[in-house]
């Protein structure tokens, strides 16, 4: 039946067994061995923290490598958070998110020009997709598209470019209509 959809998805084979994940993760792969294996340790991951979390580095999907090093730090950073400073950890960082999107928004209300509305307009909701999709895809809402959580996934280049995004966003801040 997979190979039905072949035809139909034009993309690479990894890229297929992710949605296919997603949408039939019994189809693909009724033993959760295979290409649903990340997927269904995070969901674990995310689920076994509590209210306040086993410790820090103590959760057991991410130092057991049942959450594999690979993706733990990266595409699944916010399942390791939540499992080791549980709801409250997680909550925390939602906060902190939502904070910097409102932020952005309130920023791009304040811009002088119709360019600095845009720039902290489209950085926030870069921020946001970014949050909503990665933390989407750790709890199983979204497909695994492999989409960093922005400031807190293990990578120097994307964190340098959100350190980057931040910085053009407090510029239009600092330019602003009332500055004097």
């Amino acid at each position: 039946m997979v190979d039905d959809y072949q035809s139909l998805l034009p993309i690479h084979n990894y890229q297929r067994n992710r949605i296919l994940t997603f949408v039939a993760p019994d189809v693909v792969d009724p033993s959760g061995t295979g290409a649903s294996w990340n997927a269904n340790q995070a969901k674990i991951s995310a689920a076994t923290g509590g209210l306040s979390g086993k410790g820090l580095f103590k959760g057991t999907q991410a130092q057991l490598g049942y959450l594999p090093q690979a993706v733990a730090h990266n595409d699944f950073i916010f399942s390791v958070v939540a499992e080791e400073t549980g709801f409250l950890g997680s909550a925390f960082i939602v906060g902190l998110f939502c904070l910097m999107v409102a932020n952005g928004i309130r920023i791009a209300g304040l811009a002088r020009d119709r360019f600095g509305m845009q720039l902290a307009i489209g950085v926030s909701v870069l921020f946001l997709v970014h949050f909503f999709i990665n933390i989407g895809m750790t709890i199983g809402i979204t497909p695994i598209t492999g989409l960093p959580l922005p400031f807190l996934s293990y990578g120097g280049s994307f964190v340098l470019s959100c350190f980057i995004l931040q910085g053009l966003v407090q510029s239009v801040y600092r330019y602003r209509k009332d500055f004097s």
